[in-house]
């Protein structure tokens, strides 16, 4: 099965322009598009598995930072639909971020100075099932760091390509400020609503 680059319906944006968002979206594209050239290999590989073992190899270790860069884009898109929506304060993710956290301002600087953190990855917030907690988490680059298993809620792209045409190469800071004034709390909620139970 070949995956198709999703649409988003993302209104115009307040700090994050239409440019940064259409060379973003192409990006995705290309994830969509690597991730399935590299599956079309695997079969034919797959006969005669010893003698194409370094091609195999390199393709397994490279599809899942095509396949993460895919998933996580598509979680990012997502959360500009509809446009910006404050979060529900009776909300469970809201009433669960001020169990863990107390105060919402809280939650949002921690999660703000994840996204600050040196180098390209994620800022990303996880749901445990399990433990009945969130956990937050940085993934280098894309498919490093994950917690294996575990629903993503909130994903915030700190690679430059987010911010570098809006900001320049040090407005990281102030394009996850205009993240913030642009998130649809709404799809963050349903998200943690889905999996929270």
């Amino acid at each position: 099965m070949e995956y198709q680059a999703k649409t988003f319906n993302i209104p115009a944006l307040d700090g994050i322009s239409a440019k940064s968002i259409e060379e973003h979206l192409a990006l995705y594209a290309g994830y969509v598009k690597n991730f399935n050239a590299m599956s079309a290999f695997l079969p034919e590989y797959a006969k005669d598995a010893e003698k194409n073992n370094h091609a195999l190899a390199e393709i397994i270790r490279r599809r899942s930072f095509e396949f993460d860069g895919m998933r996580l884009h598509e979680l990012y898109f997502a959360q500009f639909e509809g446009g910006s929506t404050p979060l529900t304060t009776s909300s469970p993710l809201a009433k669960q971020i001020e169990v863990e956290y107390h105060k919402f301002e809280y939650f949002i600087e921690m999660f703000r100075m994840i996204g600050l953190m040196r180098g390209p990855g994620w800022a990303l917030l996880y749901w445990d099932k399990e433990a009945k907690q969130f956990l937050t988490g940085f993934s280098g680059e894309q498919h490093q760091g994950h917690f294996a298993t575990l629903p993503v809620i909130l994903a915030l792209d700190v690679w430059e390509h987010a911010f570098l045409l809006d900001y320049g190469a040090l407005g990281k800071a102030k394009y996850i400020d205009a993240f913030f004034k642009n998130l649809n709390w709404g799809v963050v909620e349903k998200r943690f609503e889905e999996v929270g139970k």
